[in-house]
């Protein structure tokens, strides 16, 4: 009935606007005890599973948000948060994903202040756990099962498959209705796609590949049956004392990527945004606000939400995120640099004999070519490489196996992460040989990996042979 309809939207309308305490979990067996990446905060219920959150701001329009974090001033261990916020802002800010994100670099009997707190500005701005959590109610390890709803039966069905891994593949959750946004390629929440929206990502089960069953979530026993050790989604529920988790899953930036396709989740379009997180020091008055005021058994983030349109809602200014005195807690004081400036495009360079600048050689003289690559903001994306040569004798492309072939036909070196290249010397060899004249190499990298060269950022080099 169309009634009931509306007064059941107005029934979880309500509700959201109460505060949604979104805490962290940490196990019991090292001596934790209880403190909400592919889904959003405030999804659930049958009606609002396909619920998408964005940080405070967004008005359903494109551009830029800055949502500015705080450290309230009266609090406790102040100035001992102020390095692991700032590290965390820029874990955020950089939005890189990663693998090998756990470690165990820290005393054993502390817990890690600058892991929990980017677990929780992932909650302030909008995401949730990934898997069912403590909030299920459910015991154990049975709360590491991806995150639903209880389906039409009002439970939880469990069943973690014939690989016995919990929140997998191949779980059976009969009618939970799935909240999980996942990669639609392989379902593999340690991989991101280039472009992340809507069209490459999905909580519909219809979409799973083959032989999938269930949306698989960013847990630890899942990265290591996928041949990713040591791995957790940032937004993952469950951490242990002596234990660090500092770096972003490519779960929890994929999620985060999917909410700023804006309101159409469609990537590249007139709603899309970027959002930045900015540290506003020691002030009650900001966005987030970090206090040690024990008002959450060990660490929660408290938001309230409204509606920008039936399935879509943004968090209010005013987040509070609470931590408890009551535990040891290890505070790192190693700043991370921050995130380069806006627009800091990978810059690639190519060398002849050392030198940028154009070259000229006598037939028979030693020519070395190398490259040098600053990823940028773009470091960890996916791209193709590319280095060519236009030369008297045609054109030439430079393989995987650094040889180059002649053909008209473009040949790829590489596609995969942008990482940093110092300087790679990739030839290095006499000129005897090749006929007098000039010689064009051009080193290039694409803003994606498609296997088809259009050298988004390029540098090229001259060299001259004489007799």
């Amino acid at each position: 009935m169309l009634s009931d309809w509306v007064k059941k939207k107005v029934a979880v309308k309500l509700q959201f606007l109460k505060t949604i305490k979104c805490c962290f979990m940490f196990s019991i067996g090292l001596g934790g005890v209880p403190a909400n990446a592919g889904v959003f905060g405030f999804a659930g219920d049958i009606n609002i599973a396909n619920v998408v959150t964005h940080p405070a701001g967004y008005q359903g329009v494109g551009g830029k948000l800055i949502v500015t974090v705080g450290i309230s001033p009266a609090s406790p261990h102040a100035a001992e948060m102020m390095i692991p916020i700032q590290n965390a802002i820029n874990t955020w800010n950089r939005l890189q994903p990663t693998i090998g994100n756990l470690d165990n670099s820290i005393p054993r009997n502390q817990f890690d202040f600058e892991s929990v707190a980017l677990h929780e500005l992932g909650h302030c701005m909008g995401l949730a756990h990934p898997n069912l959590a403590s909030e299920s109610g459910l015991a154990g390890i049975n709360k590491n099962f991806t995150r639903t709803t209880r389906g039409l039966n009002n439970v939880f069905d469990i069943n973690s498959g014939g690989d016995g891994v919990i929140g997998s593949s191949d779980d059976v959750r009969s009618d939970d209705i799935n909240l999980h946004w996942f990669r639609k390629a392989d379902n593999n929440p340690f991989a991101i796609d280039d472009v992340v929206d809507k069209t490459t990502y999905s909580r519909h089960l219809s979409d799973l590949p083959a032989n999938h069953l269930f949306a698989a979530n960013g847990d630890r026993d899942v990265a290591a049956l996928l041949g990713v050790p040591n791995t957790e989604s940032v937004m993952q529920q469950g951490i242990f004392a002596g234990e660090t988790r500092r770096f972003l899953s490519a779960d929890d930036a994929a999620t985060l990527r999917l909410g700023m396709s804006g309101l159409d989740m469609v990537a590249s379009t007139a709603d899309d945004y970027t959002v930045t997180l900015r540290f506003d020091g020691f002030t009650d008055a900001a966005d987030i606000v970090f206090n040690f005021d024990d008002m959450a058994s060990f660490a929660a983030c408290s938001i309230t939400g409204v509606f920008i349109n039936q399935n879509h809602l943004r968090v209010n200014s005013g987040a509070h995120i609470s931590f408890n005195t009551g535990f040891s807690w290890f505070f790192n004081d190693e700043s991370t640099p921050p995130v380069p400036p806006e627009n800091s495009n990978p810059v690639v360079t190519i060398l002849a004999n050392n030198t940028p600048d154009a070259v000229t050689l006598k037939q028979g003289e030693l020519l070395s070519l190398a490259v040098i690559l600053d990823p940028g903001v773009r470091a960890g994306n996916q791209a193709d490489y590319w280095v060519w040569a236009i030369t008297p004798l045609g054109t030439f492309w430079l393989d995987a196996q650094l040889q180059f072939i002649h053909t008209v036909t473009a040949i790829r070196v590489f596609g995969g992460s942008l990482d940093k290249l110092s300087s790679f010397t990739f030839f290095s060899s006499p000129t005897t040989g090749l006929p007098p004249g000039t010689y064009t190499f051009t080193f290039a990298i694409d803003d994606n990996m498609d296997g088809i060269v259009n050298g988004t950022f390029k540098n090229s080099v001259a060299i001259t042979i004489e007799p």
